[in-house]
């Protein structure tokens, strides 16, 4: 499984867990992952009781039409899933800054033009001129700005919620050996944030609190592959049918454009109003 979105959980498990002074000196010495801790899976002890006992009734997979009235439907290869995909990347940020409980950030459509701009003159194409009635927020004087085209390695051709909901499954999840080391003690807390950020190993584009995105989805043309048959089987786990609905493939060659203005937070760590 390719490792997007693990931005917080794959740093942090270094640090918290190999060079951080907050977790205790005989943590265990773990190779921490993104991925939820292991369930036992063992089989439960026989029952020598000489009664029968009923095998739990299969769930019985959700037609197509059912699962596109909960979940949505796949955007199209275009610019419906170019639109996607910045959606899809400035939900999973505030979907992580929210749990470790810093301020979210605003999508702001003068930033957006910006960011479709940024995409173009990286892919030599037309500048758009400003749309009329666009107007420049205040936040924008700030000195204090970054912009980026980063390179996304996953497109999935499922809805967008339940792109978030596969994401939920082990962004969610502490890192392995946390638990032992700090019983009791929240992963996701603002202490840890402010500590991971001190030793810069939060992404940058955290720090704004006004973002402009723009994505591009298939940008060479590459044959997308299926998702595998680990992820089909979690997306499977969350939404009975989802396979046979969406017939999910993975589109590897994808960017997304981000301009952020405003930091709630200066590169110092200290708070800012």
């Amino acid at each position: 499984m390719k490792a997007l979105a693990t931005r917080f959980i794959a740093l942090g498990i270094a640090l918290m867990l190999a060079t951080s002074p907050v977790v205790a000196q005989d943590a265990p010495d773990s190779s921490a992952t993104d991925q939820p801790q292991e369930q036992d899976q063992s089989a439960p002890p026989a029952d020598d009781t000489g009664s029968a006992t009923l095998a739990p009734t299969p769930s019985v997979p959700a037609d197509g039409a059912t699962v596109i009235a909960q979940w949505g439907a796949a955007p199209a290869i275009g610019p419906d899933a170019d639109k996607a995909l910045a959606q899809r990347w400035f939900r999973e940020q505030n979907t992580m800054r929210a749990r470790w409980g810093v301020p979210t950030a605003t999508r702001d459509p003068y930033l957006d033009w910006q960011a479709e701009n940024l995409i173009r003159e990286h892919l030599g194409q037309p500048q758009l001129a400003q749309p009329q009635g666009l107007n420049r927020p205040a936040a924008v004087t700030n000195t204090q700005m970054d912009q980026a085209i980063l390179s996304e390695p996953e497109f999935w051709t499922v809805s967008d919620d339940l792109w978030q909901a596969w994401l939920d499954t082990f962004e969610a999840q502490s890192p392995d050996g946390w638990n032992d080391a700090r019983p009791g003690e929240p992963w996701f807390s603002r202490e840890n944030y402010l500590l991971l950020f001190k030793v810069q190993k939060t992404p940058p584009f955290d720090r704004f609190r006004l973002l402009g995105i723009a994505g591009r989805v298939d940008m060479t043309n590459t044959p997308p592959t299926d998702i595998g048959s680990g992820p089909a089987g979690a997306l499977e786990q969350i939404a009975p049918g989802s396979v046979v609905t969406y017939e999910p493939l993975d589109y590897p060659d994808n960017l997304v454009a981000i301009v952020g203005y405003d930091p709630w937070i200066n590169p110092d760590g200290s708070i800012r109003p």
